[in-house]
């Protein structure tokens, strides 16, 4: 069974449409099944660099070591999900005799050619039990440390349909804890508090899982991680003047 997602740098950035549709998916075991449709795709494309169409078998998704467990995915259901698939991953994917046949779009492998790259370890996410914690343990593991907005976890993690905000805080918080990374929450302490730059962001740290101690260099710089997880998208006086009403 594949071992890594490897990904390109600039689906990190927030204005890169393939960038929320790796995290489109409300269901955690169909998350879990694109990213290693992604995984085995990706590297084939990268090893072949050719334009044709590739495939590659099912034979081993359901294995001991597969991240997709028989207690909750099939055979027949990984032909379902993929016949059904509709991503700007790709232009066009399908199983055909067991075997899943696919064509990268455009955007893709453009994306694939022009950029850096890092791997995200697949098997940490096979004992993660939500989808919510298992969006942030890929995101933790691209960008290792650093901080994520408030509302932007709220977007890429689907929790805007909550409506209150204490408890989308807790949703948030819950999902660093399942994947035991640790973090620190920063609001003003009341509403009367001013506004500091660090407020309403989850600052976090992943190195510290790691054996060797070493600090993770980020891989991307801090004025491309604040484009990235700007703010821009959000009305701030609308959702905190709704929250204090809550």
């Amino acid at each position: 069974m594949i071992e890594y997602l490897t990904i390109p740098n600039e689906i990190m950035n927030r204005k890169n449409p393939l960038h929320y549709a790796l995290f489109d998916f409300k269901n955690n075991v169909e998350f879990k099944l694109f990213v290693t449709i992604l995984a085995y795709s990706t590297m084939i494309y990268r090893t072949t660099k050719k334009e044709s169409e590739h495939y590659f078998s099912v034979k081993g998704f359901l294995g001991e070591n597969s991240i997709i467990t028989r207690n909750n995915m099939t055979a027949k259901k990984i032909i379902i999900f993929v016949n059904k698939l509709q991503s700007p991953f790709f232009d066009n994917i399908e199983v055909i005799a067991n075997e899943i046949h696919f064509k990268l779009s455009s955007k893709y492998k453009n994306d694939l050619r022009n950029n850096g790259f890092e791997k995200i370890n697949l098997i940490d996410l096979k004992s993660i039990a939500d989808i919510r914690s298992s969006k942030l343990s890929v995101l933790t593991e691209i960008k290792k440390e650093g901080y994520f907005d408030y509302y932007y976890l709220c977007k890429v993690l689907d929790l805007n349909g909550i409506k209150r905000r204490d408890n989308r805080i807790a949703k948030i918080k819950k999902a660093f804890k399942n994947i035991e990374v640790e973090f620190e929450y920063k609001h003003p302490k009341n509403q009367n508090e001013k506004r500091e730059e660090e407020h309403y962001k989850f600052f976090y740290s992943k190195t510290s899982l790691y054996s060797d101690n070493k600090k993770v260099t980020n891989v991307l710089s801090d004025d491309y991680i604040d484009e990235i997880f700007s703010v821009d998208d959000f009305d701030f006086d609308e959702i905190i003047d709704s929250s204090i009403k809550s």
